[in-house]
């Protein structure tokens, strides 16, 4: 499949990617296997400690208490993978080496969370240490440079400037994924299969870049974008049979905010050696990951409007709305998927045809703007629909009141006296 997408561009002689992914496939094989294999003892070792999370048939729907601690071992399979290009590619080395160090601290800040439940402040602050390591490999600079490169201002911006902004985009776009993976989080198995397809996307699209000679520049790069979107795949399909509907396990934050850093942190390292190439990339790679951005981005709208604070909790989330119009958790979950399954077949179809940016946003914000309207409207047409029907109940129950009331009333009522003879 890798190789007919980069059939549609320019191929180069010294670089094939059916190579170079067979040559990668040991580093998916490893996240796999491992994940596969720890999801159990994590499950085991959460029920005896009492990790738990239980049911209250609110946000949370399971029927009985459900072990948490699955994220570390999404964390220990994407690890087992990322280690084993030490010993395929040393040239690799730092760059991985940062990445797992960012993984880490999202990993052990996500499990804080899930056994203590840290406020927000702390969890985002987790996520900028990860956001600073991988800050390390100046792949947000570079992309502040491809943007700054692309629109004719590299002569007029200072250098502070770039890295100034390269920072910040770094910081967003982990705190970005750390989060809307987290929201999505909301039903069995829908957060690993939505992130294993967004990978599944990553990698298509790593492989058109291997072959087209207009982007591409170096190989080194190529390597670690394959080794970091194989072990993020592996890991997460390694643990989707047991997260999925009825699920034994969940990830919790550990794994929603391991899973959303790894994701973004793919779309970055197209950054260092596409050039002017890179923020078109950037684009078509976020087209990829589109449905947790949607979803969050609604949640974000909502939630100003209704005057409530953004990191608060509702039922309003793209999940919510499919299961409150009557359909079954794994229907919720198999829609979702198909979304975004199209949301990555949109953006690896863009990528294939030559990175025109002017038919990426021609097709994409059109699609986007409606997809967003029609969610939000539907939101709201539920939200009005729950709020008559609170109405109707009240209704009912003061109805039922008053006539309970009244017939009390009529019972204690004095006798009418008995007439005498």
């Amino acid at each position: 499949m890798p190789l007919l997408l980069a059939q549609a561009i320019p191929s180069s002689d010294s670089l094939n990617a059916t190579e170079l992914v067979s040559q990668s496939m040991g580093v998916f094989f490893a996240a796999f296997f491992l994940s596969f294999l720890a999801t159990p003892v994590m499950r085991e070792l959460a029920i005896r400690n009492g990790i738990i999370d239980a049911p209250d048939l609110k946000r949370k729907n399971h029927l009985r208490p459900v072990a948490y601690l699955g994220g570390v071992a999404i964390f220990l399979g994407w690890f087992a993978g990322a280690a084993l290009t030490f010993f395929l590619w040393s040239s690799t080395d730092s760059v991985i080496m940062s990445i797992m160090l960012g993984a880490a601290a999202i990993t052990i800040t996500g499990v804080i969370d899930d056994v203590y439940h840290i406020s927000p402040r702390v969890k985002i602050g987790g996520q900028l240490f990860a956001a600073a390591a991988l800050a390390s490999q100046n792949v947000g600079v570079r992309l502040a440079e491809s943007a700054v490169g692309l629109i004719g201002l590299q002569d007029v911006v200072p250098y502070t400037v770039v890295y100034i902004l390269g920072t910040i985009i770094i910081a967003l776009f982990v705190i970005g994924g750390c989060n809307a993976t987290n929201l999505l989080d909301g039903l069995d198995g829908l957060a690993a299969g939505v992130c294993a397809i967004a990978c599944f996307g990553f990698l298509l699209i790593a492989a058109v870049i291997i072959q087209n000679v207009d982007v591409h520049t170096d190989v080194v790069w190529d390597r670690v974008r394959l080794c970091v979107i194989l072990a993020t795949l592996g890991a997460a399909i390694g643990f989707l049979p047991f997260n999925f509907n009825p699920a034994s396990i969940f990830m919790g934050d550990a794994g929603s905010l391991l899973l959303g850093y790894l994701c973004l942190t793919c779309v970055l390292l197209f950054t260092p050696d596409t050039g002017t190439h890179a923020p078109k990339l950037v684009t078509a790679l976020l087209i990829v990951f589109a449905l947790p951005i949607t979803d969050t981005l609604l949640a974000i709208i909502r939630r100003k409007i209704q005057g409530r604070p953004i990191m608060s909790p509702d039922y309003e989330h793209l999940h919510h709305l499919l299961r409150r119009s009557g359909l079954g958790v794994k229907r919720s979950v198999l829609i979702l998927y198909t979304a975004a399954a199209l949301f990555a077949a949109l953006g690896v179809t863009l990528v294939a045809l030559d990175l025109r940016w002017r038919y990426i946003l021609a097709v994409f914000f059109p699609l986007y703007g409606f997809i967003m309207v029609i969610a939000y409207q539907y939101g709201q047409q539920l939200n009005l629909r729950d709020k008559l029907d609170k109405q109707k109940a009240a209704a009912d129950a003061q109805e039922q009141s008053a006539t309970a009331s009244s017939s009390e009333d009529e019972t204690d009522a004095p006798a009418p006296p008995t007439p005498t003879a």
